[in-house]
């Protein structure tokens, strides 16, 4: 049985060297850092919004994470159900806003997804190397 890391790819499993959320870069300039965990997680969320609930803006998922739709199919339903699983940690909105505002500063080359700056949309991003990361969140929810 395959597990969530030997499924992730090597971008996903390098690990920070420290928790704090914050790196420095050059002196007196501090960037927003995601460990590879919080990457993953975040990607995994937005990826399980635009599969069971494609035109919700990114904020959405603690609600998602808090209901279910009736006229969903027996394959959204387990979407939901695994994501579910995988992301119960997001049901307050508060963590969830809270690390999409990290997301959101990190380095564009690093996101696979683009995020408005209002939070009234997001896509997944169409050039670079996100295509890959995007079959290994398929893989995790299926």
């Amino acid at each position: 049985m395959n597990t969530l890391a030997s499924l992730a790819p090597a971008f996903y499993r390098h690990s920070t060297t420290a928790n704090t959320g914050l790196t420095s870069q050059r002196p007196g300039r501090r960037l927003p850092r995601l460990s590879a965990r919080q990457l993953f997680d975040v990607e995994l969320g937005l990826f399980l919004l635009s599969e069971l609930m494609p035109s919700a803006s990114p904020d959405a998922l603690p609600g998602l994470l808090s209901t279910t739709d009736s006229a969903w199919t027996p394959r959204q339903h387990k979407l939901r159900s695994r994501g579910l699983a995988l992301l119960t940690h997001f049901s307050q909105y508060t963590h969830w806003r809270d690390l999409l505002e990290t997301y959101m500063a990190v380095p564009v080359h690093l996101q696979a997804y683009d995020i408005s700056r209002d939070y009234s949309s997001f896509r997944l991003k169409t050039v670079g190397f996100s295509r890959n990361r995007l079959s290994v969140l398929r893989k995790v929810l299926s």
